[in-house]
């Protein structure tokens, strides 16, 4: 459902990100310049090396104390400062849009507006370092998407965008990770925020996750109890929100102990794949704030990405 920006983010929320920063480990070479380090060796500020001059090097570059002791033309390289590319999975099909239900508390949101307040909590931490973003979303194909953007004014616009979009549809999770990975851009931090929840199985999103190039962050929007959603005991109408059915249940104690075990394998992988992306996996429930979940991320108020 589309919400309007003031309940995604409010002041409060923005005070509380102020001190937090994202710092890319590595950041491959070929950005603009902002406040991430880079591998490349150029204009920047800290001294990392030298080497002789070759025809074409700046001359500002040349270390003349050096000349004067050896009587050879060297320059000095520094680390560059470059942006790092931010991209947002977004998942928007109709089970992101589902409340907690059961005796979870009313105002529980559901679970896309919980990944879309995850996405501007971190796109206003990357837009205030110049770092670029873009956000794309989808349901069963790709939808509308924000081209990449920079910079603090950006912000905005970006939670207008976010606000902007529905949860609808059927979910074509493995597919759009595939795709995703297929596009050449430059290799950044990816941050996938999904229910997980795909007809091709766990297995299949896994193996999706696995072939993204960049770094990857696995952020689960989930409601507490759902692994073991006692609530449902008893006989009950399970109809599916993207509409491919319902089944009729005689839930007892034995078949959420076999629910349970399912939910914790599917878990397990897709969290497993997230990890071996050089990222991590978090789930942001839904009944609580999404700052301090995410602030498990930070240490000392830096993410390593």
């Amino acid at each position: 459902m589309t919400v309007a920006p003031a309940e995604l983010f409010d002041p409060a929320f923005v005070r509380s990100l102020e001190a937090l920063q994202i710092l890319a480990r590595s950041v491959p070479a070929g950005g603009r310049h902002a406040e991430q380090r880079s591998r490349a060796r150029g204009a920047g500020q800290e001294f990392t090396d030298m080497r002789p001059y070759v025809a074409g090097d700046d001359f500002r570059a040349v270390d003349w104390h050096v000349y004067q002791r050896l009587d050879k033309v060297f320059v000095r390289l520094f680390l560059q400062d470059e942006d790092l590319p931010v991209y947002f999975l977004l998942d928007q099909s109709a089970s992101m849009a589902r409340g907690p239900g059961g005796s979870a508390p009313a105002a529980a949101p559901d679970r896309s507006t919980v990944a879309r307040r995850a996405v501007a909590a971190l796109a206003y931490v990357s837009l205030h370092q110049m770092d670029r973003v873009s956000v794309h979303p989808f349901a069963g194909e790709a939808l509308r998407g924000m081209p990449a953007t920079s910079g603090k004014n950006s912000f905005q616009r970006l939670l207008a965008y976010l606000a902007s979009l529905p949860a609808s549809g059927t979910t074509g999770l493995a597919e759009a990770i595939r795709s995703f990975a297929a596009r050449r851009f430059r290799r950044g931090l990816c941050v996938l925020l999904t229910d997980g929840f795909d007809p091709a199985g766990s297995a299949a999103v896994a193996d999706a996750i696995r072939l993204l190039p960049h770094r990857t962050l696995l952020l689960r929007p989930v409601h507490r109890g759902e692994d073991r959603p006692v609530h449902l005991l008893g006989e009950v109408r399970a109809v599916d929100c993207e509409g491919s059915g319902s089944l009729e249940l005689s839930i007892d104690e034995a078949l959420l102990d076999r629910h349970q075990a399912a939910y914790r394998e599917f878990t397990e992988a897709i969290a497993g794949a997230a990890r071996a992306r050089g990222g991590g996996y978090l789930e942001l429930f839904s009944d609580t704030p999404v700052v301090p979940q995410l602030a498990k991320l930070f240490q000392y108020g830096v993410m390593q990405a």
